[in-house]
């Protein structure tokens, strides 16, 4: 059946107080972040085909739309949900039910071969070949998904058929071989090819039907269109598209709600009919929820066997992620929405690359189309003053802000954060008056005063990567820390890939790659592109060997970063020497630089955070490298694990202690304590491997210790909802995850 044939169907939907009350249930649903839990049904009080009206208010254009294909995008992403299968709570992912189920199949088999049949003598070894596949599938089916499991029960069944009917001669088993291929390539075609052959058999017996409540659309606005599924034997499904239309096809900001099973509440960016994200989605009945994203990467890793460099290149990704429920197989997955393209700036100071991308607005963010609605005020006990998250003072050391609420439909609300001035920001009072650090109101608008500026588009995060991991392992990785995390729009996501391998036989030629000056080039390439971006604030998350690569290369880079606390006046310009101009800048060591020159220290990036997470690197050898590392950043975090089995092997091939693997207070050469932050992950234990190396992106204390670190800055003794200090150690209070009920 033709689309025009099927658009001649479409009826007027509801009334305009019909329209209004279904738009506001739906609106309610769509927040995946809101506070109440509740808001993550599904209302769909559906009944569009109660009301008709004429035919003449029908849109004469309505055959240009093709909200079929949006329809099937959709159809097809539920299906690869259904039949990737999903990680499971139980231990070993056993089933007593799959278990018992084949035993009773095979008790049926050695009844008919003894009782029926009489085979006894000679069937003895045949008898305990079964019962060891009959075990083997019953215990170990259940960590496959559905399309495994189909395979293994016909496979099965066919050895059953074998035995029973003793197929032993070619003019025998040959067409039971048949048989059974053809079983499986039906099987096959079922899982995989049953959409297309579903939408070809909706197409010609015209199942689908389309109806739109307006007699015209707008590429920017609200529409309402619904598709409905007729089926034979079930319930009729109906999905409901909320958004603009260009070109017939979603585009934009744009909702979209299926009451079929596992059917999708989806709501973000829409591109040429497709959910290209970032988006937020949630699962009909099973309540699982997805969330898409996107990051700004760079890199110039060849390979992921060997360690082949390549000219560095950047690009947008986006990364779909599951955040809660079901964990669905196969996640992340990661699709290029931009690039690799590779960097072709005749030179690195002024490369433009990540500036393109965002201003082709490649990158994107869920939150972008939303009114600012919290903000966390917190105290910066070393400085004596206030800090606001996603903007920054006109002066240092500002002690108030103004923060009020605007509204059209209430008054507004002035809330004031002030620290005492008889008092210093760590005293008792100052810490009463801001035991509620964040506030939140929804579907408002939050305005600061005018002493605060917004940085958005001006602060970013920063991953390196660690050994094994290539351009995608490593976008996964963040992404999904990302998700989990929900960070605020102003800080932006970026990835840095370097070739470090993945073939375990070459960590010591990863170990060499991490030392590689052509590789720090890179690196300093494309922090200088975000600079050039506008990027002027810049927190650094190093994993593993990612903290070599970083530290390493830090002599290189180090040209980009501001100094801390260095204000760029003709009273300090001495503390610039030669070292610290970029390349190219005029005047020798000790000589300041020129006014133009000047402008440019201005524009250098502020390392607000350094953060290595179980790093693989020598203790001793970042004693040495301290000094000059917290010339240019004030809060330096380690999270460090004793059971940590990759710094482990790392230490038996190297024999130098390793900071990942120190839970000590780190001194220096004169025996005084190092001014940096060490955390001890050794109490969790909940979703990490038995290696304990690689869990800062799923564990949900080390998700929400990060967020604080990032956006509200608290060193750790400040994080005191979630760790105790043990010597100039922090460690996590948390129970054993064996603990159920006190």
């Amino acid at each position: 059946m033709t689309s025009s044939s099927v658009l001649d169907e479409t009826t007027v939907l509801l009334s305009e107080e019909k329209k209004q009350v279904e738009r506001s249930e739906v609106s309610k649903s769509t927040s995946l972040y809101g506070s109440n839990i509740s808001q993550f049904s599904i209302p769909i009080p559906i009944r569009a085909d109660q009301v008709e009206y004429p035919s003449e208010k029908i849109p004469k254009t309505i055959d240009e739309v093709q909200l079929e294909y949006s329809y099937w995008v959709m159809k097809k992403r539920q299906w690869s949900r259904l039949q990737r299968g999903t990680f499971t709570n139980k231990q070993h992912s056993f089933s007593f039910s799959w278990l018992v189920f084949f035993l009773l199949i095979y008790g049926a088999y050695l009844t008919m071969q003894i009782v029926l049949f009489e085979r006894t003598k000679g069937h003895i070894l045949e008898f305990i070949l079964m019962g060891f596949i009959t075990l083997t599938v019953g215990m170990f089916i259940m960590r496959f998904g559905w399309f495994v499991r189909c395979l293994c029960f016909e496979c099965y069944g066919a050895v059953i058929i074998f035995f029973i009917e003793e197929y032993y001669t070619p003019n025998y088993y040959i067409p039971l071989i048949s048989g059974l291929c053809g079983i499986l390539v039906f099987t096959t075609i079922c899982f995989f090819i049953y959409p297309y052959l579903l939408r070809c058999y909706l197409s010609f017996t015209g199942a689908i039907t389309m109806k739109i409540d307006r007699d015209s659309w707008k590429t920017v606005g609200t529409n309402r269109f619904v598709v409905k599924q007729r089926n034979c034997f079930r319930n009729s499904i109906q999905c409901v598209y909320e958004g603009p239309i260009s070109n017939g096809r979603p585009n934009g900001v744009g909702t979209w709600i299926d009451t079929s099973y596992q059917g999708e509440l989806l709501t973000g960016y829409w591109e040429d009919g497709m959910p290209v994200g970032p988006f937020e989605s949630m699962e009909n009945d099973t309540r699982s929820m997805l969330v898409n994203l996107r990051i700004v990467y760079g890199t110039n890793g060849g390979g992921k066997w060997w360690l082949d460099r390549t000219p560095l290149n950047m690009g947008v990704a986006s990364v779909e992620c599951c955040v809660s429920g079901n964990f669905f197989k196969g996640y992340p997955k990661v699709q290029m929405r931009s690039g690799p393209t590779e960097c072709t700036c005749g030179s690195h100071r002024l490369c433009t690359c990540i500036d393109l991308l965002l201003k082709n607005k490649h990158y994107k963010h869920i939150d972008d189309e939303k009114n600012l609605h919290s903000v966390v005020v917190s105290i910066d006990k070393r400085n004596d003053s206030l800090v606001v998250s996603g903007h920054k003072p006109h002066r240092e050391k500002h002690k108030t802000v103004t923060i009020q609420l605007q509204s059209d439909n209430v008054n507004n609300t002035t809330i004031t954060a002030t620290t005492t001035t008889t008092t210093s920001a760590s005293s008792t009072s100052s810490s009463s008056s801001s035991s509620q650090p964040a506030v939140r109101i929804h579907q408002q608008r939050l305005v600061l005063d005018k002493d605060w500026i917004s940085s958005e588009a001006k602060e970013g995060l920063l991953f390196i990567h660690g050994y094994d991991h290539n351009l995608k392992d490593s976008l996964k990785r963040f992404g999904q820390f990302l998700a989990l995390g929900h960070f605020p729009k102003y800080l932006m996501p970026f990835v840095f890939n370097w070739p470090s391998s993945t073939n375990p036989l070459m960590y010591w030629c990863a170990h060499s790659v991490a030392s590689d000056t052509d590789n720090h080039r890179d690196l300093k390439r494309f922090l200088i592109s975000l600079r050039n971006a506008g990027i002027r604030q810049l927190h650094i998350m190093c994993h593993s060997m990612g903290v070599r690569f970083f530290l390493r290369s830090f002599p290189v880079i180090k040209k980009v970063f501001a100094k801390k606390n260095a204000s760029f006046n003709a009273g300090n310009l001495s503390e610039y020497s030669g070292d610290d101009m970029m390349d190219g800048d005029e005047g020798s060591r000790g000589n300041p630089p020129s006014i133009y020159k000047i402008e440019e220290q201005d524009d250098r990036i502020k390392l607000a955070n350094l953060i290595f997470m179980n790093p693989d690197y020598e203790l001793e050898t970042f004693k040495n490298d301290y000094s000059d590392l917290r010339t240019y950043c004030s809060r330096i975090t380690v999270y460090a694990d004793h059971r940590d089995q990759a710094i482990r092997l790392a230490f038996k091939v190297t024999q130098k202690a390793s900071m990942g693997n120190n839970i000590l207070p780190i001194l220096d050469r004169k025996g005084a304590f190092l001014d940096i932050d060490i955390i001890d992950t050794g109490d969790l234990d909940s979703n990490m491997s038995e290696r304990h190396h690689s869990f800062f992106n799923v564990n949900r204390l080390m998700v929400d210790d990060l967020w604080d670190l990032i956006v509200t800055g608290k060193r750790a003794d400040e994080r005191t909802s979630r760790l105790k200090s043990t010597g100039k150690v922090y460690r996590f209070t948390i129970l054993p995850s064996s603990v159920v009920m006190v």
